[in-house]
């Protein structure tokens, strides 16, 4: 007797006396620690899937695995024990899968004698523990989609800057949670609504949604005004800068001063080299309309170009039908050349066989006329011969008819080549007609767009309103100018951002005081208050028990905001997508097992329709969001999927993989468009800038990198200090952020010179 063998029988004497066994707190521990790995809904190894009791009684390849009331003879029991040539868990696995001890074997048998009952299993409740101050990874950064807002995952902490003013705004917390905390555990994910009014995060087994409360200006006798700038130094600007001054004012530091000019423009100076540090110009309108513009510009020009590549590939078609063309046309000429010397070849051969036919009748009538049929060598041997001529005459004909045939069909095939690809030439002429329509209507849209761009730009510099009075905010972020038609303006003083502005009506001005919370107050006839800052307010928390499997790793809200769509599932098991009406919170559409892992990304089409997924089984998916159909499957990556895009035009979809590629798929044909390397480490996150073809990508080889959707490369930020979790990027690509585990959020501008660091507050 084998000693697992001996001592199973001594721990089952002892153990009958216990009472019965439960199937998930006695048994299930110790198969799911090293059974379960391989043998699982996922992987099915020799088709053995022992996740329930019911599923090992079922058993695979080999049987069942298990014989309720007979444990001797299980074939689970007899594996462990490495009976019957079996050994199981097999030596060397790659799932770390241990030999059970002789308890547990004791234990699996007793419950198999017992009947192999299944029990419910009691789900624990998760005990989260206060993070360490050590743990402080960024995992999500999401910006709003006019560039103004960002926020950022920091461990279980949400912050939210603003790009204007390049300023911490706000720590977003949850009043339920400890120490300002948004989440009990790490936020996983981040997207901001298309209006910017709305945040949406992600975290283990819950969902919240954050709302933009308008702010107010702090009621504070703390407001204080800038001092004006010294005669001397207002000289020294004047002379430099050759501009009138017609107000000024003081930073709180002595270091910056601004002036309003006579030419409407309002500017930063250095107070101690009287050189423009920037000019502030134009309204919160004018930037927006200018942005929108901007947009339509790179729209168009993606446009063109996709016009562009597909005159391209169908002239490059065309050369390949042309090609065949000629060779159809060859092949006809040819066959019309001995097409009627094979036709004439057959009148001879059927009159061959005719003849050949009439003396095997003639000698046959011979050997009738015989007296008494008696036989004649000499007429059988005539005969004979008779009927071979009769058979080579048959075989000349059908030769001859075979060859004039083929020669016929030949002709026909070819006149029918002509026609296909004379039809296939002339549908591609309307094609190129189309797309060369299409150029110059995009182009037309552009050249408007950039006129329209150039006078908006133009109109900013020759505004008529004149600046009576500037101040400074108490931090020096913000500028504010009231002008002589009554309008109080606000910008960021390091980005020239508009931020705020209030219509009035022209009075005299006394002064402009800055508050605590960054507004501005003007004080004339009446008093204007412009600038306060923005708070966000929790909404709602999405939780139901049952809900999330686990950590939900993506979300994304739908083009028109109204619908939020949710990543995640349980690892190594399924991934899951679930659908929430943003007003009410209520779940809309569930697709279970949409992946065979945990959803780890999500993107919406541009027009709302389609919705691309990808996962921890190395695939992506685009799919119906109306029907829930998959459209799309791409398998092009050897591990997780760790983003997806849409280009702005929805004609290209780009796929991150860890194993350190970006794909680009074209959604037209469905087929890869390019593999582009480069990367080192995972590609962890990636997001086309703007209306372009160029995608932001964090990667663990510590680099932002941009690249083309054909795999040029733009541009790196290399040699950042850690593994980068995520980037984001303005619309017009002016700014790219960037954030990861040594939890500093970094802001490069378009040519990857850095402009800010936000560490955590």
């Amino acid at each position: 007797m084998k000693p697992h063998s001996l001592i199973i029988l001594l721990y089952t004497s002892t153990a009958a006396l216990a009472a019965d066994l439960d199937y998930y707190r006695d048994v299930y521990p110790f198969l799911k620690a090293n059974c379960i790995s391989c043998h699982n809904k996922t992987t099915t190894k020799a088709d053995l899937n022992m996740e329930t009791p019911e599923l090992m009684i079922k058993g695979g390849e080999s049987g069942p695995s298990i014989i309720p009331g007979n444990g001797a003879e299980s074939l689970l029991v007899t594996a462990s024990l490495h009976t019957k040539d079996m050994e199981m868990p097999p030596p060397n696995n790659k799932s770390g899968a241990v030999n059970l001890i002789p308890e547990q074997i004791a234990t699996l048998k007793q419950w198999i004698d017992q009947g192999a009952k299944g029990s419910v299993m009691v789900e624990r409740a998760v005990v989260l523990q206060a993070f360490s101050a050590s743990i402080d990874p960024i995992y999500s950064v999401a910006m709003t989609k006019d560039g103004r807002y960002v926020a950022c995952g920091r461990s279980n902490h949400i912050y939210v800057y603003d790009m204007a003013t390049r300023q911490f705004v706000a720590q977003i917390s949850d009043p339920t949670e400890k120490n300002g905390a948004a989440h009990r555990a790490l936020v996983q994910s981040l997207a901001f609504s298309p209006d910017g009014t709305r945040l949406a995060s992600g975290s283990f087994r819950e969902v919240k949604i954050w709302k933009v409360a308008g702010g107010k200006p702090v009621a504070s006798s703390a407001k204080t005004s800038s001092a004006p700038a010294s005669a001397e130094l207002l000289k020294k600007i004047a002379t430099t800068g050759k501009v009138a001054v017609l107000s000024s004012a003081m930073s709180a530091d002595g270091k910056q001063v601004v002036t309003g000019c006579e030419d409407g423009s309002v500017r930063v100076w250095d107070a101690a080299t009287a050189k423009q540090v920037i000019e502030l110009r134009g309204s919160v309108a004018a930037a927006k309309k200018m942005a929108e513009l901007d947009w339509t510009i790179a729209a168009q020009t993606l446009e063109q170009a996709f016009q562009k590549s597909e005159i391209t590939r169908i002239e490059a078609q065309d050369k390949a039908l042309d090609v065949l063309l000629g060779k159809a046309k060859e092949a006809i000429v040819a066959m019309n050349k001995v097409l009627p010397e094979k036709q004439k070849a057959v009148p001879p051969t059927t009159e061959a066989k005719t003849a050949a036919q009439k003396a095997v009748d003639e000698v046959a009538e011979k050997i009738k006329a015989v007296p008494g049929g008696k036989p004649d060598a000499a007429l059988d041997k005539q005969l004979k011969a008779a009927e071979d001529k009769l058979i080579t005459a048959k075989m000349t004909e059908v030769s001859a008819l075979a060859a004039a045939s083929a020669a016929q069909s030949n002709v026909k095939d070819a006149e029918d080549d002509v026609k296909r690809i004379t039809d296939s030439k002339a549908v591609n002429a309307k094609a190129v007609a189309a797309a060369n329509a299409a150029i110059v209507a995009a182009k037309a849209v552009q050249d408007k767009a950039t006129a329209d761009l150039a006078a908006a730009k133009l109109a900013m510099t020759k505004a008529s309103a004149k600046s009576i009075a500037v101040s400074f905010s108490a931090d020096a972020v913000r500028v504010a100018s009231m002008f002589d038609d009554g309008t109080l303006r606000v910008w960021g003083a390091a980005t020239g951002t508009p931020i705020e502005e209030s219509a009035g009506t022209a009075a005299a001005i006394t002064t402009i005081t800055s508050a605590p919370d960054g507004s501005f107050v003007a004080t004339k006839a009446v008093t204007q208050s412009v600038g306060s800052s923005t708070s966000w307010v929790f909404e709602r928390k999405i939780d139901q028990k049952g809900l999330f499997a686990d950590r939900v790793n993506a979300v994304r809200f739908s083009p028109d905001g109204k619908t939020l769509a949710t990543g995640g599932g349980e690892l190594s098991r399924s991934g899951d997508i679930i659908f929430f009406d943003v007003a009410t919170g209520k779940a809309t559409q569930t697709w279970k097992e949409k992946h065979a892992d945990t959803v780890l990304c999500l993107d919406y089409s541009p027009d709302g329709k389609r919705l691309a997924s990808g996962g921890a089984d190395k695939i992506a998916r685009v799919t119906d969001i109306a029907t829930g159909k998959q459209l799309n499957l791409f398998e092009g990556h050897t591990h997780h999927v760790m983003g997806v895009a849409f280009r702005s035009d929805g004609r290209v979809l780009a796929t991150a993989g860890a194993e350190g590629t970006v794909v680009t798929w074209d959604m037209i044909i469905g087929e890869r468009k390019r593999k582009i390397e480069g990367w080192t480490k995972e590609v962890t996150s990636l997001q086309f800038i703007g209306a372009t073809n160029q995608i932001v990508t964090s990667a663990g080889d510590n680099r932002i990198r941009i690249v083309t959707d054909d795999g040029t490369e733009v541009r790196a930020m290399a040699n950042l200090p850690d593994y980068m979790q995520a980037a984001v990027s303005a619309p017009n690509g002016s700014a790219v952020i960037g954030g990861g585990e040594d939890s500093i959020l970094r802001v490069w501008d378009g040519a990857g010179k850095e402009l800010a660091v936000f560490g955590a507050k």
